[in-house]
């Protein structure tokens, strides 16, 4: 039985590190999979990762306030639970309210980190494996066990533990970061365009949203001829975008949401580029 524990941000990355030497004291066929680097992530989808998130039948979210909008956190909540059969998105809220959750996260349960809650979790993994302990084994096992992981995480909890501020990323960064999800979402061996999960099109309309105000942010006070061709290049990525998930979220309740609000960033980039053509006089446009 693996379990696959995503984190983004130094305080969930310490709440996750706890998690996964806690999981196996519980119960001893439970492998968990957590990685320390999260570099890899923002750079590139590392192939470890990936084989790890398709044969994980749980992914264990540890959300705190700084990371409710983590592109590849929500990536990997959409990875795991590519097979409704198997893959069983679980997060964890830390110090924030479901109320505040966005985008893909808000169609999986999520509830705040508690004794009552961890243990319905433990019973569904338990309930998973091979060999499941007995209920009196279970409940043992998880009240011996429980007060070390409740002391451990509410000392995260209360202490200063601060996310670093990233540095300002660039354009050609946001741009390969976004087309990096977008490449691994249509490479993936075990899709196909008709069985894709609700969940990757989400992310994949939340990390477009995220890729393109932050592109007109730079926009806003470069007036180059550079900046007007990668505009015009997002321009059409967006209408691509928006012409391969409007059949997919299709009568859905967050489809048109997010359709609409890609249409108004299409709008405010068109735009722009109308600015930047009266500045350089591009006859193309």
């Amino acid at each position: 039985m693996q379990i696959f524990i995503s984190w983004s941000g130094e305080k969930s990355k310490k709440i996750a590190e706890v998690i996964r030497y806690w999981l196996p004291d519980v119960i001893q066929s439970v492998r968990p999979y957590f990685t320390p680097d999260d570099v890899s992530k923002g750079q590139r989808w590392a192939t470890d990762i990936a084989e790890n998130l398709h044969k994980s039948q749980f992914g264990l979210f540890c959300l705190t306030a700084e990371n409710l909008t983590a592109p590849w956190l929500l990536f990997e909540a959409g990875a795991v639970s590519k097979d409704s059969r198997a893959g069983r998105v679980c997060p964890l809220l830390f110090g924030v309210d479901s109320a505040q959750l966005k985008g893909p996260l808000l169609q999986f349960q999520a509830t705040p980190f508690s004794q009552g809650e961890v243990l319905k979790f433990m019973k569904a993994v338990n309930e998973a494996t091979s060999e499941p302990l007995s209920e009196v084994q279970l409940t043992r096992a998880f009240e011996r066990c429980w007060p070390e992981l409740s002391e451990k995480i509410q000392a995260i909890l209360i202490s200063n533990v601060e996310d670093e501020t990233p540095p300002p990323r660039s354009l050609e960064e946001m741009v390969e970061e976004t087309l990096g999800i977008v490449r691994t979402m249509s490479q993936s061996p075990i899709s196909t365009a008709d069985d894709d999960p609700l969940s990757h099109w989400l992310v994949l309309g939340q990390s477009t949203l995220e890729y393109a105000r932050d592109s007109l942010k730079i926009a806003e006070n470069v007036d180059q001829l550079a900046m007007l061709e990668q505009l015009k290049r997002l321009s059409d990525y967006l209408k691509m975008v928006a012409n391969l998930m409007s059949p997919k979220l299709k009568g859905t309740k967050v489809g048109p949401t997010y359709l609409t609000q890609i249409t108004k960033v299409h709008k405010e980039i068109g735009a722009r580029i109308a600015e930047l053509v009266v500045i350089f006089g591009d006859d193309e446009f």
